[in-house]
């Protein structure tokens, strides 16, 4: 289904095709109205008939192009010298058809109603209306004052209704023409921060997981001469983490994958232990809404795999706890090579924290210490 064809939310499923043709229609319908009924004169009434409707013909295509070239908001090109067509188009056969053919000032009417601004609009789009009703005043071959005000009063109403309905439509296809461009605006969006989400997430996992697959490949193969009956168990590590790290990979895709603080912490200090770091976590929290919750657990798993992947450290600490009215957590490592610049892993980490009000800092001490520091306004549960 393409884009002019798809419904808009709604009981008419109104669709911007919908709308194009109900413009086409009403504008070729109101344009019939002149030539249908301005009597032919003269001996070639056929070749008169003819060209009034091609009369009536450029003057409905010249609006149409007037109403499509504003539907960006904006102007057609070439305006002011269509719009002088217009004119010419609507009021030079009104000197041979006065009655019939000033219905299609309402063409004028309109197109002026869309083109102009401020005082020339409303000149434009009065004039024509309020000349009319007192030409048909003056004209009139009725004696009776009534028939005569009835008349100027119905010319008021066909002209002020025919022409609302031309500029209604033209409103109308703007408007599902901006709602169909916003809905496809939105669902870019929607895409894009879908994409984003499972970037970020993947990063997150597999740095972790690559960086634990790797040390434990090592440490197989450091093993496998002096100890293979420990080095078999590393491999099956190697090989039951990949597992658990496909079926996680398979969560995120769907958006299913979940994380808490405390398991991510253990997790975080066996693998620290493993890779000869000195670890120690210590997490004093109450209760914490899930949301909260997820950016500490990712943001433990970002601040190990930077202490396996960016540090010679042999000391890490875990701290996670409370502090006016605000939750934080705190990685602090020694060790720190010199720091080269913020990665993907941080800056991920940062708009999770800032999706929750929160803040992120991370920095390299003199003494080589690198601290990552996670602060959230506390929500519990």
């Amino acid at each position: 289904m393409n884009e002019a064809s798809r419904p808009l939310s709604g009981p008419w499923l109104v669709t911007v095709r919908h709308a194009r043709v109900l413009l086409v229609g009403t504008t070729c319908a109101t344009g019939a109205l002149a030539p249908s009924q301005a009597p032919a004169q003269g001996p070639d009434q056929f070749g008169v008939a003819v060209l009034l409707w091609v009369v009536a013909a450029a003057t409905v295509l010249v609006h149409l192009h007037h109403v499509f070239g504003t539907i960006p908001n904006g102007r057609p090109r070439f305006w002011p010298a269509t719009f002088l067509l217009l004119t010419a188009l609507v009021y030079v056969p009104t000197f041979w058809f006065p009655v019939a053919w000033g219905i299609t000032q309402v063409f004028f009417i309109a197109s002026a109603a869309l083109l102009f601004r401020g005082w020339v609009r409303l000149i434009l789009v009065t004039l024509p209306i309020i000349g009319t009703a007192a030409g048909r005043l003056v004209d009139s071959d009725r004696v009776d004052p009534w028939l005569m005000t009835a008349d100027a009063i119905e010319v008021v109403v066909v002209f002020t209704v025919l022409s609302a309905c031309l500029v209604g439509v033209a409103v109308l296809v703007r408007a599902v023409d901006q709602l169909d461009r916003t809905r496809t605006d939105l669902a870019e969006q929607a895409a894009e921060r879908e994409r984003l989400r499972v970037s970020r997430d993947l990063h997150d996992l597999l740095g972790q997981s690559l960086s634990a697959v790797s040390l434990k490949g090592d440490l197989a193969a450091a093993l496998l001469a002096s100890d293979p009956d420990a080095a078999r168990s590393e491999i099956r590590g190697v090989a039951m983490l990949a597992r658990d790290t496909l079926q996680a990979m398979r969560r995120v895709t769907l958006g299913e994958h979940t994380v808490s603080l405390e398991a991510e912490a253990a997790g975080a200090t066996a693998l620290l232990s493993a890779a000869g770091i000195a670890t120690h976590h210590h997490i004093d929290l109450p209760q914490l809404a899930a949301e909260v919750d997820d950016v500490l657990a990712w943001g433990t798993r970002e601040g190990v795999t930077n202490v396996l992947r960016h540090s010679a450290a042999r000391t890490c600490s875990i701290v996670a706890g409370c502090n006016g009215g605000k939750v934080f957590l705190e990685i602090v490592n020694d060790g720190a090579h010199k720091k080269t610049g913020a990665g993907n892993g941080l800056s991920g980490l940062a708009e999770r924290a800032a999706a929750l009000s929160g803040t992120l800092s991370a920095r390299q001490s003199r003494d080589g210490k690198f601290r990552l520091r996670i602060e959230i306004p506390e929500v519990t549960r």
